[in-house]
């Protein structure tokens, strides 16, 4: 009698497991995974771009905005140039962006929260993805095509 009890409690719990990933939003189960082990490469962090800000205001994704800072700039293995871009207008809400530039040529470029590279944009894993922390300390991973990299991903950092 007590194995049938097991039994049933097994299958009870199997199909709790089944019906909450069954609720589970499509996002949640299709977001990508970070690779394992990126190791940011601190190296790659720069001083300053190479483009003109007429160059990045022109390719920030969206409105293009009057104004443009130039906060963070890193540099891939591959030449591959990061570049932490922000708008901080008087009365309108910040934007802030991460293009990607071959030589002069943009590669590509994307949205990602206002302040989240205020501390760095580094890349990490050999150049295959792109590392930030943020005025707030939170930490930042983005694959080449702006998708941020959420499960799994974690990463420790000192400052000072």
């Amino acid at each position: 009698m007590t194995a049938n009890r097991l039994a049933v409690a097994a299958v009870a719990v199997l199909g709790l497991v089944v019906a909450v990933d069954a609720l589970r939003s499509p996002a949640e189960q299709d977001a990508p995974q970070a690779p394992s082990r990126l190791v940011i490469d601190l190296q790659s962090s720069r001083e300053t771009a190479s483009q003109s800000e007429a160059l990045l205001a022109g390719a920030f994704p969206g409105r293009r905005p009057d104004t443009l800072a130039v906060s963070k700039v890193a540099v891939a293995p591959d030449e591959l140039v990061a570049v932490g871009v922000s708008h901080v207008p008087g009365n309108r809400r910040a934007a802030a962006a991460v293009e990607l530039w071959d030589g002069d040529e943009l590669v590509h470029a994307f949205r990602v929260p206002p302040g989240s590279f205020s501390r760095g944009l580094w890349w990490a894993g050999d150049g295959e993805a792109i590392a930030t922390i943020g005025w707030n300390g939170r930490a930042y991973l983005y694959d080449r095509d702006g998708v941020e990299l959420r499960k799994n991903a974690y990463v420790a950092y000192e400052t000072g």
